[in-house]
């Protein structure tokens, strides 16, 4: 072998190491970099097929196909590198796992100059994945733009199926490198994956990567911002704001570092930096849903005006934005509740009659006017708010239950002016609409005792007795009703019967003061006239004794005269 030769077999010789040592620097795969975007944990479709919504690319009919057959072919290289664990299916449905959009317009600071994959996660723990693509038409390059575009798609899909971080490997395609098949490595980090459970967590591993790639690029934004969104995920919160914090120094617009600094202020309670945070987000990216989010953050606070006048600018926006129409509505009705207990009932009710003319067929905001109404004694126009709610909503209990309350209420009015007989009838209207409503029998009660009194006084002593026995089928324990029949059947002569009322009073309570006078006043009656009676009586038997004598002394005269007159005959 020659000197030259032998230099050739060293030189490919260190070749062949290098590219070993670098293999094995490298790994066999990179899962522990595949949480670095994802909160630290895995994100995946549990599920399969994955259902793939693709939009239409905007361009003339001709090419549309070429864009296409590009989504195809990185959706084929990814189910063909699975084993057969992962199937996609094309829908034409926009409510789809991946959802696949084109634009015209530059792309975030973190993305890709071409594609951007977005995880879109809900409270609930489901998610999908927005994908936007740029589109690029350039006839004179078309081959080129169509490798580049099949890169793109290949990487962000990657990120869909749930390898949310990036490969140190540009010959793999979670690189960023251009790459056109997936690798060994691609494949091995795959099948990893999809033998994990989704939401798994792997804190420590996408902490541990995000710490080696930040120290190598300190000046890197979205890397803080990551690491930020980790810590947050892990519950350290301090460590979260402090990367976010330094993200958004960085890079003043990355509005996901500011909407996720909101987040946490939120989960803490710190209302107002959340707010803060979330009203710099959405004056650069206006949008429904982060109006409507100030807004139940001001709602929580019960700051009710600045809740209403978001949820209106997220309704401006969406009009049918069901969820901040509902937010308005409970925002009114709270707000004027909170005025109402203040006794600030006039406020409260320009509030509600600016409510009306948001939602002129709720029933909360109409009961809310009679609760208003009410409160203010003002029972007639409550009632009539009341029965409005009512014919929007036949079953609404409350209202019903409220307007016997109001009736009631005007029964009371009345029965303090002495109004029996109008206040008996607004009791048995609040009766009617509400048969439990203790107090409205209560006073149905009190009236006509009233009522019996007042016949009573005026001498009209039948009705007085019809109206007491009235409350006493009502109450029958009602110690003045019977202290009333007592007296007029005292009054009427009846005593029998004014005593029976006034022992059955005295049974129920045995020192009830009107009873015990009363009942003493009958028997002194009965006395009286036992002892008149006895005087008559005395009276006619000295009388007769008086005329029996004389009857005597007569009979006795006169014969004693017929005597001496028939001596002197005989002399």
């Amino acid at each position: 072998m020659t000197v030259n030769n032998r230099r050739t077999v060293y030189f490919l010789s260190a070749v062949f190491v290098a590219l070993i040592c670098c293999s094995t620097s490298m790994g066999s795969d990179y899962f522990n970099r595949i949480t670095m975007a994802s909160d630290g944990r895995v994100m995946r479709f549990p599920h399969s097929p994955v259902s793939v919504y693709v939009e239409d690319p905007p361009v003339p009919e001709r090419i549309q196909h070429a864009y296409m057959s590009d989504v195809e072919y990185a959706l084929d290289q990814w189910m063909g590198c699975s084993e057969g664990l992962l199937q996609f299916e094309q829908v034409d449905s926009e409510d789809a796992d991946v959802r696949i959009y084109w634009t015209e317009e530059p792309l975030g600071l973190q993305a890709d100059p071409l594609g951007e994959a977005s995880l879109v996660l809900f409270d609930s723990g489901e998610f999908y994945v927005q994908m936007s693509i740029l589109l690029q038409e350039r006839a004179s390059l078309m081959d080129a733009l169509h490798r580049e575009l099949r890169a793109v798609l290949l990487h962000e899909i990657g990120h869909a199926i749930g390898l949310w971080g990036h490969s140190r490997d540009r010959s793999d395609i979670m690189c960023r490198s251009g790459a056109l098949h997936p690798t060994r490595r691609d494949k091995a980090t795959l099948l990893k994956l999809l033998s994990v459970k989704s939401g798994s967590p792997f804190h420590e591993n996408a902490i541990a990567e995000l710490k080696s790639d930040i120290s190598k690029n300190p000046d890197t934004a979205h890397l803080h911002f990551w690491l930020g969104t980790v810590y947050a995920d892990k519950g350290r919160d301090n460590l979260a704001i402090m990367e976010l914090l330094t993200a958004l120094k960085l890079s003043p617009d990355l509005l996901k570092a500011v909407n996720r600094l909101g987040r946490i202020f939120q989960k803490e309670g710190m209302y107002e930096k959340a707010i803060a945070y979330y009203s710099r987000e959405v004056e650069q990216q206006p949008s429904p849903g982060l109006y409507g989010l100030i807004g139940m953050l001001y709602f929580r606070q019960e700051k009710y005006d600045r809740a209403i006048d978001h949820f209106q600018k997220a309704l401006d926006m969406d009009g049918s934005f069901s969820e901040a129409r509902t937010d308005t509505l409970a925002a009114y009705h709270l707000w004027a509740s909170q005025l109402i207990k203040d006794s600030r009932t006039d406020e409260a009710l320009s509030v509600l009659l600016r409510a009306l003319e948001l939602f002129p067929s709720s029933r909360v905001i109409y009961y809310d006017l009679g609760t208003a109404y009410e409160t203010s004694k003002h029972y007639e126009k409550a009632i009539e708010k009341y029965e409005k709610a009512l014919e929007i909503d036949p079953s609404f209990a409350a209202a019903n239950g409220n307007i016997a309350s109001c009736m009631n209420n005007l029964g009371a009015r009345q029965m303090r002016n002495k109004n029996w007989e109008s206040s008996i009838e607004f009791c048995k209207q609040a009766l009617q609409r509400d048969p439990e409503c203790w107090e409205a029998h209560k006073n149905l009660e009190s009236s006509t005792l009233g009522l019996s009194r007042e016949k009573h006084q005026a001498g009209l002593m039948d009705e007085a007795i019809l109206h007491y026995r009235t409350v006493l089928d009502m109450n029958p324990e009602n110690l003045d009703a019977y202290s009333g029949l007592g007296y007029v059947f005292y009054e009427k002569e009846t005593y029998k019967e004014a005593l029976e009322q006034f022992q059955k009073a005295l049974s129920i309570a045995p020192e009830f003061h009107n009873a015990k006078e009363g009942l003493a006043a009958v028997r002194r009656q009965i006395n009286l006239n036992r002892a008149g009676i006895a005087a008559f009586l005395t009276a006619i038997s000295l009388i007769l004794c008086f005329s029996i004598i004389s009857i005597i002394r007569y009979r006795h005269h006169k014969r004693a005269s017929v005597d001496g007159e028939r001596q002197f005959e005989r002399v």
